[in-house]
């Protein structure tokens, strides 16, 4: 993309973004509608992101049924979605509610750096939290009699805490030491080895499930492994569907990225596509809750009591 006839007013000018600098003349009638559409579906997003992935959390907490290591894997992926909605969209509310005020840059360069950083702080966490329920659920299937000896809660606490700090890692080293490429390099690095792991631990699942349903209908096997060994691998099912989804909100920003932004010569074009692919982005954290509830009876039932004891809740 051509951004080279823009003198940069904003200290954040493209410093490690390469995306253009806004301008107040770029506030045509057909910025607008874009503006003012995505900044209102975020609005209604925001709230439902975290509404949902709260119900989450505390359906894991007050559900027996549900108080299992897959289900905290889930609970802490929820965590995510709801820093999503409750700081990353803001965020990139308020940079569309500059822009509609046709403010300049100068004025609010500090907002979009913050959301971009953000968004790959969000994005890194998710893949690693990903990641970690790809590994769980392949221990769980290829390894089912030592599972409980495999992931304990302390090797999962480490391993949960080990990824928070992977993927905030990078913005931190923002503000003591500003080197792009490390940066860049440490992010990229993280995110190969993370979806690396990911799909090696979908397909080794995949077949893995496979070999040992064969196995289980050639022996004569209890009713009660066989039902441990279906809910293992319907778990296995909806952790695909989430996967599904986050790659099909992930895959435009790449490709818009590493394609698409080479080919776009206007910059307020380029800046209303990305505006509209970032919403994409953050309703991705809206949709896991809605898979989890359409997967699995005991979070319908679990989502079900929380609203209901919501409701007899009197205000004072």
């Amino acid at each position: 993309m051509n951004s080279s006839s823009y003198s940069p007013s904003c200290d954040y000018h493209l410093k490690g973004f390469d995306f253009p600098e806004w301008r107040p003349n770029f506030l045509t009638n057909e910025m607008s509608v874009a503006l003012i559409s995505v900044t209102i579906v975020n609005l209604l997003v925001s709230p439902l992101t975290i509404f949902l992935n709260v119900l989450v959390i505390l359906a894991v907490k007050t559900t027996p049924q549900l108080r299992d290591k897959y289900n905290a894997l889930l609970a802490y992926l929820a965590g995510t979605g709801i820093m999503t909605g409750a700081l990353g969209q803001p965020l990139f509310i308020a940079e569309q509610i500059y822009r509609l005020t046709g403010s300049p840059a100068s004025e609010f360069c500090g907002i979009p750096l913050a959301a971009r950083h953000f968004i790959g702080t969000s994005l890194t966490s998710s893949l690693l939290h990903l990641t970690l329920i790809s590994i769980e659920r392949y221990i769980s299937i290829k390894f089912p009699f030592n599972y409980h000896d495999i992931v304990t809660k302390r090797r999962l606490i480490v391993s949960v805490l080990l990824s928070w700090s992977l993927s905030g890692f990078p913005m931190i080293l923002f503000f003591f030491y500003e080197n792009d490429v490390l940066r860049f390099i440490l992010s990229l690095v993280t995110k190969f080895l993370s979806i690396s792991i990911l799909i090696f631990c979908r397909i080794a699942t995949y077949y893995e499930a496979r070999h040992q349903m064969r196995k289980y209908r050639a022996q004569q096997i209890s009713s009660v492994a066989s039902a441990t060994f279906l809910n293992e691998r319907k778990a296995f099912k909806t952790t695909t569907f989430v996967i599904g989804v986050v790659l099909l909100g992930y895959i435009p920003i790449a490709l818009f990225k590493v394609v698409f932004a080479l080919l776009i010569s206007l910059p307020e074009t380029f800046l209303a596509i990305e505006s509209f692919i970032l919403t994409l982005l953050f309703c991705n954290s809206v949709f896991n809750p809605v898979i989890y509830c359409a997967r699995s009876r005991e979070y319908r039932r679990a989502f079900k009591k929380l609203l209901r004891r919501a409701n007899y809740v009197q205000p004072v």
